[in-house]
């Protein structure tokens, strides 16, 4: 491997990693893309210059002789992009240079790049074959336009210092001053030691192109600092006046969210906790949809409540009525299920909506949650039983498990979160079966949970609105294993 050839690919490396850490900062910004851009294109043609030195034959060398002069010319379109836009381009451009429009000579700088990069790719005039040399390896040669264009880089180099020198006047603040001079030393800087090794030296006898990836070192990390600097600055200033703004505003966010605590909780008085918090997560929408689901079904009533609402006072059955569903609705919330309504004295209870435990466990939770129901249910009726209440209230609960169509039903004004389905049906179907006090399964149920609950058959009994017995079992609720 030819040593001259190491400090073009180290250099290749190096600013192909500036370019990534520029864009990285800020890709929204103009600033960052220019800066992204001029950088990423010195990468390419430096490490254009070093393939020239690592060249084995004259068809090689051939090759990527002209290559980082071709890849290069862009980069002076991005210098002069990038000094307009931080020195700010509107005002720049709206004014003169030597008496001449400063947008007229910008066009006029593009107009001869275009057409030296033409010349180049087309002729021999400004980059000749390429020369071996024993101790560099194959460097380029120049063709007798070359020196002359020297005189235009130093006209490119005097708009753009006199572009920086009026934005460094004009700047409104320290951040944007800093950055305007640090670009002036780069560019000038950068300039100054490319054409020492481009055309001093070679003309001295000195074949140094080996040195020249120093010289976009040199403006790449000045670049890069400058506008890197001023981001930081900037955003330090805005963080230090920003505080009490930021203060104020978590005070009133804190006020916000508080409120919003306080809908959702009053909100989740109305509808299934579980149902509210993925509305308030966004993970519900107020559309009319559903889905097939799996589901454990549970229905349960009192045993002659209706018996006792004609028989007592209004205010003495609300009273009853909202203690037993406050109850009823504390155990299903406990053991992870979902109450889509209450209808009268029923309570409906689905597990495996809107979230799953798995088949079984949702099937064991909904079954263990009936059995707690049951044992409330007798400290309630010895309650309300020492309160006067002669009526001796028992539960009857039907529980299935099959598939069922779960999501919101009604209209695009009003909607509820239902499970329908012939499953749920048979669920309700086996409470009104049920004797009081007891819990019915229906076989599919009794499959997920036998291993954990003690169950003896009852037998094939007719459902209405099913044309074939159901097997049905009833769970032993005072069995040690419950």
């Amino acid at each position: 491997m030819n040593p001259y050839a190491l400090p073009g690919i180290v250099t290749f490396a190096l600013l192909l990693l500036m370019a990534l850490s520029v864009i990285w900062q800020n890709p929204k910004d103009n600033s960052n893309r220019l800066l992204f851009a001029l950088i990423l294109n010195a990468s390419l043609y430096t490490g254009a210059a070093a393939m020239l030195h690592l060249a084995s034959t004259q068809a090689q060398a051939e090759f990527w002789n002209k290559m980082p002069h071709i890849l290069a010319y862009p980069s002076y379109i991005l210098a002069i992009e990038y000094v307009l836009h931080i020195s700010g381009r509107s005002q720049r451009l709206k004014e003169k240079l030597l008496g001449i429009p400063v947008n007229f000579q910008r066009w006029f700088i593009y107009a001869l790049l275009v057409a030296a990069w033409l010349t180049i790719i087309s002729t021999d005039y400004i980059i000749a074959p390429p020369k071996y040399y024993a101790r560099t390896g194959w460097e380029h040669t120049y063709g007798p336009l070359y020196f002359p264009l020297m005189f235009f880089g130093l006209y490119f180099l005097f708009f753009m210092v006199m572009i920086l020198v009026r934005g460094i006047k004009s700047a409104a603040n320290r951040q944007n001053k800093k950055l305007r001079f640090v670009t002036m030393l780069a560019l000038v800087g950068q300039t100054v030691i490319l054409m020492a090794i481009g055309g001093v030296l070679p003309a001295m006898g000195l074949q140094l192109h080996s040195l020249a990836p120093f010289a976009n070192i040199y403006m790449c990390v000045l670049l890069s600092y400058g506008l890197l600097n001023a981001q930081w600055e900037t955003i330090k200033d805005l963080k230090e006046g920003l505080e009490d703004k930021v203060a104020q505003r978590t005070q009133e966010l804190a006020g916000a969210n508080q409120r919003l605590e306080q809908a959702q909780a009053q909100i989740s008085r109305y509808i299934d906790p579980n149902i509210a918090d993925k509305i308030f997560q966004g993970e519900f929408s107020a559309e009319l949809s559903h889905q097939r689901t799996k589901l454990t079904t549970f229905f349960s009533d009192i045993k002659n409540f209706t018996d006792f609402a004609d028989a007592s006072d209004p205010e003495d059955v609300a009273r009853l009525l909202n203690e037993y569903l406050g109850e009823m609705a504390k155990i299903v919330r406990a053991h992870g299920g979902t109450i889509p309504q209450f209808t009268g004295d029923a309570v409906f209870a689905i597990f495996g909506a809107p979230d799953s435990r798995g088949e079984r466990e949702d099937a064991l939770a909904c079954v263990r949650m009936a059995i707690a129901m049951q044992q409330r249910m007798k400290a309630l009726r010895e309650k309300w039983w020492q309160s006067g209440i002669q009526f001796p209230f028992e539960i009857r609960c039907g529980i299935n498990t099959g598939m069922a169509n779960v999501g919101n039903y009604g209209s695009e004004g009003f909607m509820e979160y239902l499970a329908i389905g012939l499953s749920t049906n048979l669920a309700s179907r086996l409470e009104q079966a049920c004797e009081p006090g007891e819990i019915y399964l229906s076989h599919a149920t009794w499959g997920l949970v036998n291993q954990e609950i003690s169950c003896e058959e009852v037998g094939a009994i007719k459902v209405k609105g099913f044309h074939y017995p159901v097997q049905t079992y009833r769970v032993l609720q005072n069995s040690p294993t419950q």
